[in-house]
């Protein structure tokens, strides 16, 4: 999921008037809210998830004392991205009410469509599939092209799993409109909602195939791999539906080892029981501990 940029201070610090009618010198920024963000991003970009949890905290509470509302939007956005990401949907949810909160007693009283977006992944991360589908479709009519996206692509998700066809294929018409030179994660994105489609109503599995491995073949250049492994189990299906119960198992099992590893455990145990026979033991899991023999004196 797409981070908010990053805080820029914009403080309106009051300052001596200069002398000889020189310039009056730029606002000082809070450095230590402009590093905590800065780190946070860093360590979100090195797969740090609990250090950046605790720099995304630390620089919501200095958003706080600072009283900036810009900051404490884009900091409870981060934190609960990141809560997310974790695997932590229910922490997510809890700092998206109190971000809210915090908004709204400093006068933001419009909806913010990052953390509807961020609410409906938890949401759907939790099952509770009507609630998501109302954030979802709050977050899809974003005037952020990014925020929108997102949200079509998880409203194309819950459809999906909930058996919505309609509503999967305006998600998949909607990703057909999009032309030019687009992000990576768009061009994923796009390629697992036409597979799901097809899958849907019953059009090519091997095109439906294909679509699914290039989405997966993307997010891995990305390491993005929850939803490498999520494509990847797309794939499975596909191949499943084109009659190729080997390939099928292979893919479910690569899908399952692949969320293992991210964290996704549920998923993982889901696809495994597909996978069945082609499930294979994890090669780099720690060694069981041999039990020591005790022995008796003679």
């Amino acid at each position: 999921m797409k981070m908010k940029k990053d805080y820029a201070a914009l403080g309106l610090a009051l300052v001596l008037a200069a002398c000889g009618g020189a310039q009056t010198p730029a606002p000082p920024t809070d450095s230590t809210l402009s590093q905590d963000m800065d780190t946070g991003r860093d360590a979100v970009g090195l797969d740090r998830l609990a250090v950046a949890e605790q720099q995304y905290r630390a620089a919501g509470q200095r958003a706080v004392a600072r009283d900036d509302v810009t900051a404490i939007g884009d900091a409870g956005y981060n934190l609960a991205t990141v809560q997310l990401d974790e695997n932590k949907p229910q922490d997510a949810l809890a700092t998206i009410t109190s971000t809210r909160a915090a908004l709204a007693l400093r006068g933001q009283a419009a909806d913010d469509t990052g953390l509807d977006l961020v609410q409906a992944g938890a949401l759907h991360r939790l099952g509770r599939e009507a609630e998501a589908a109302k954030q979802a479709a709050l977050a899809a009519g974003a005037q952020d092209p990014d925020i929108a996206e997102k949200g079509q692509f998880i409203r194309g998700l819950i459809a999906d799993e909930s058996g919505d066809d309609a509503t999967l294929a305006s998600v998949a018409a909607y990703f057909e409109t999009l032309t030019g030179k687009l992000p990576d994660s768009w061009s994923a994105d796009a390629k697992e909602m036409a597979a799901r489609n097809l899958l849907a109503t019953g059009g090519s599995a091997q095109t439906a195939w294909q679509d699914a491995l290039q989405a997966a073949t993307i997010r891995q250049t990305q390491v993005h791999y929850r939803d490498m492994a999520r494509a990847l189990g797309v794939a499975a299906r596909a191949a499943t539906r084109a009659g190729n119960a080997q390939a099928a198992a292979q893919l479910y099992a690569r899908a399952s080892q692949s969320a293992r590893q991210a964290g996704d455990t549920t998923a993982a145990d889901q696809w495994a029981k597909l996978a069945g026979t082609a499930s294979v033991a994890d090669p780099f899991a720690a060694p069981a501990a041999t039990p020591t023999s005790s022995k008796r004196r003679p």
